[in-house]
Order: C-alpha cells, then sequence, then structure tokens
C-alpha cells in the first residue's frame, strides 16, 4: 500500500511539476540535468564531438555455432563510431553543400560543426542549455566556423512562429531531443518543424523509443529515469510519433533504422570513461551519491538497449512528393551491402 501511494505521489509531482510546456517547463526540465557541468559531460563523451547520444559502431554478427544465431560484435573507438554516427544522421537527410540546416536541441554542437564543416551549411542551432551553448561556441570559434553557425537559447516553439523562419530551413535535424517534448507535446513539434521546412525538405530524428506493448503502461507512470535523471522525460513510442506527425502536420515516415544495439554499447563505453575520471568528477563537487546513482543510470540504459527493451531509431520524415529524399531509393539503400561471408566474419574478428 505504502510504495503504490509513493508511486501515485510520484506520478503527480512529475505531471504537475515536470510539464514540458512553453512558458518555462521545459526550460527548468532541461537546466536540471544539461547545465549540471560541462565539465561533468567532458569527462566521459567522446573527444571530438561531444555527442549525447547513442553511436554508430563497425559491427559484424558473430555466429554461434550452437545455436544458429550469433551476437553483435564491435569494433572502433567512441570517436570513430561518433563521427559515423554523425556521417549517418546527415545521409539520410540528404544534406547537399550550401543548403540552410535547423540543429534542434544542438547540444555541444557536435552534429552543427560537422555539418558545417563537411558540406558548407548554414547552421542554426536552438537549445534550452545556457552551459552547452556557452562550450558550444567556443568549438565553434576554435575550428573558424562562425561565419557558417548561429546559436541560441530559445523555446523550439518560438522560434519555428517567427515569420522570418518560415519555410527557411531545407533541412532539420534533431538527435534525442524528441525526448524531451513530452507526449502532449509531440503534435506540437512536428507542426513547428512543418512552419520552417522548405517545400522539398527533410527532417532526420533521432530518438528512443518505448516498444508499442508497454507504452499506454508507461504513460501512466513514472520511472528513475524521467523523474531522477531527466525530469519530465517521455520516450514516445513510434506509433505516438507517426500520431502526432500526420494530426498536426503533413510529414511523413519516409525511413527507418534501429541503432538500440549500439547504443548499448556506446552506454558501457561512457560508463568506463565516467568511472575512470572518478577523480575529476568528483574534484567538480559531485559526490558518492552522485557516483552511485550515474552509474545505475548507465548501466539501466545499457540493460534496456541491449535486452531490446528501449530502442533507438533514426527515423526520416518528408512531405508526400518530397523529391530530395530519391536516392533512399536507389537499389543500394534498399538491398544493402552483400553480407559477409564466414570467412570474412572470422578475418573480421581477427582485426
Amino acid at each position: 500500500l505504502i510504495s503504490k501511494v509513493g508511486s501515485f505521489f510520484n506520478f503527480l509531482r512529475y505531471k504537475l511539476t515536470m510539464d514540458n510546456s512553453e512558458r518555462g517547463g521545459s526550460l527548468q526540465n532541461i537546466h536540471a540535468h544539461y547545465d549540471l557541468s560541462n565539465d561533468l559531460f567532458t569527462s566521459f563523451l567522446d573527444k571530438e564531438t561531444l555527442m549525447y547520444s547513442s553511436a554508430i559502431y563497425d559491427a559484424v554478427v558473430a555466429p554461434h555455432p550452437a545455436s544458429g544465431t550469433g551476437n553483435l560484435v564491435f569494433r572502433g573507438t567512441l570517436e570513430e563510431a561518433q563521427i559515423r554516427k554523425l556521417d549517418t544522421l546527415l545521409s539520410r537527410a540528404q544534406i547537399k553543400q550550401g543548403q540552410k540546416m535547423l540543429d534542434i536541441g544542438f547540444g555541444w554542437g557536435g552534429l552543427t560543426i560537422h555539418a558545417a564543416k563537411k558540406y558548407g551549411c548554414h547552421v542554426t542551432g536552438i537549445t534550452l542549455s545556457v552551459e552547452q551553448k556557452a562550450l558550444a561556441e567556443e568549438r565553434v570559434k576554435k575550428e573558424g566556423l562562425g561565419h557558417l553557425v548561429t546559436f541560441e537559447v530559445i523555446d523550439y516553439r518560438t522560434f519555428c512562429r517567427r515569420k522570418e523562419n518560415q519555410g527557411k530551413f531545407d533541412r532539420v535535424l534533431s538527435c534525442e531531443m524528441i525526448e524531451a517534448v513530452g507526449h502532449e507535446h509531440l503534435g506540437e513539434f512536428f507542426w513547428a518543424v512543418e512552419q520552417v521546412l522548405a517545400p522539398d525538405g527533410i527532417l532526420v530524428m533521432e530518438a528512443i523509443t518505448t516498444p508499442e506493448a508497454r507504452y499506454e503502461t508507461y504513460l501512466r507512470s513514472t520511472d528513475f529515469i524521467n523523474t531522477i535523471i531527466f525530469p519530465g522525460g517521455c520516450c514516445p513510442s513510434l506509433h505516438a510519433l507517426i500520431d502526432a506527425s500526420y494530426k498536426q502536420s503533413t510529414l511523413t515516415l519516409e525511413h527507418i533504422d534501429n541503432i538500440g544495439l549500439h547504443y548499448a554499447r556506446t552506454l558501457a563505453e561512457w560508463r568506463r570513461r565516467f568511472n575512470s575520471n572518478e577523480s575529476t568528477v568528483r574534484s567538480l563537487g559531485f559526490d558518492d551519491i552522485f557516483m552511485r546513482v550515474w552509474n545505475y543510470y548507465l548501466t539501466y540504459c545499457e540493460a534496456g538497449f541491449h535486452s531490446q527493451t528501449e530502442n533507438c531509431l533514426i527515423l526520416v520524415f518528408s512531405r508526400p512528393g518530397c523529391r530530395s529524399l530519391a536516392p533512399l531509393s536507389e537499389s543500394r539503400c534498399i538491398t544493402q551491402d552483400i553480407p559477409l561471408t564466414d570467412g570474412e566474419v572470422k578475418e573480421w574478428l581477427k582485426e
């Protein structure tokens, strides 16, 4: 009885005090996690991109003779894997030289900087984190990309209502930002994106998702992640995203990739780096409780992706008839690469 009462009051607190409203709710929730300390995050993120999202490793399935199935085996560094992920996002978006791109929730600028450097894109990044913006601007200045990149602390809804932004962007990218939107506001997100998207524009979203089978139960409860780690967070189901997109926009899902198993590997590496830099973390003022909570957080999430009870999806949306997506219909994109032979897998595993 006591646990049920506690769960009820925790859910009530979540609904009443952690709503991702435009007038301050989202700002408070983002501040509670992302403004903890830039130095904390740099202690465990990759050194090249500072991406706080799933990487994509070089991976192959190693066959298991007894079961006939196999496990995914990874190789390469976190830095290499994060660059591969950024290239994948930009490839899915069919980014072209000099296009205008909006990065919603740009983090520490990894995706923005990569797009500007590799494609000469004019990138606008928006966030609610003052700390992230400060470090991202330092990184842009160091790369000499100030003429291509603009950052602003602003709610995505406010930004997308501005008349000067209507239909302005050829591409909109959002990498693991949708989890901070909230179930009730998913439709607002798609409405907002459509306002700023050019007629033949593309939205690419990387999203942590909850399987449909338990999504309704998930919405009626709270957990460690959405009350302690990411206040107000909600990992939507794929169906919830598609439902919201068609109800409040004309955007249609065109392509999907699931990189959840790569997220398990990413989290394991973050946890390794976090603990190897324990002295640095403690010097920032974080105590034993924080160390235990964050180890639990990283392990908890790793287990979710490893067991595939959570997914990480790369989703491509556009309006019907989008000509920019024609390359995704090429045979090489549909059939994918020819699978490795058993001999090639053995050679791969030796490397």
